[in-house]
């Protein structure tokens, strides 16, 4: 692993939820973060196929390499990409 550099941009911020643990926090808020992912460059490709009545699917979701700075508050949780 590599330091990071960049400014931080299009901050998020979300509620700790009487957490200190990033995972447990941002699945308390996941449709937030999602929502998040989304307008900083989340891609969805997401195919369907059914052969022989059984049907398949896949779902990649794909979001370029990106540094976040994550700050802890005692009310809040700001994340924020790098670039």
């Amino acid at each position: 692993m590599k330091k990071c550099k960049g400014k931080p941009s299009n901050f998020l911020i979300l509620d700790p939820q009487k957490s200190d643990n990033l995972k447990d926090i941002l699945l308390a808020n996941k449709e937030e973060f999602s929502d998040f992912l989304y307008k900083i460059g989340l891609n969805i490709d997401h195919q369907e196929k059914t052969s022989n009545s059984v049907n398949h699917s896949t779902t990649v979701l794909t979001l370029k390499t990106t540094c976040f700075k994550v700050d802890f508050n005692d009310n809040s949780v700001k994340i924020a990409p790098l670039k």
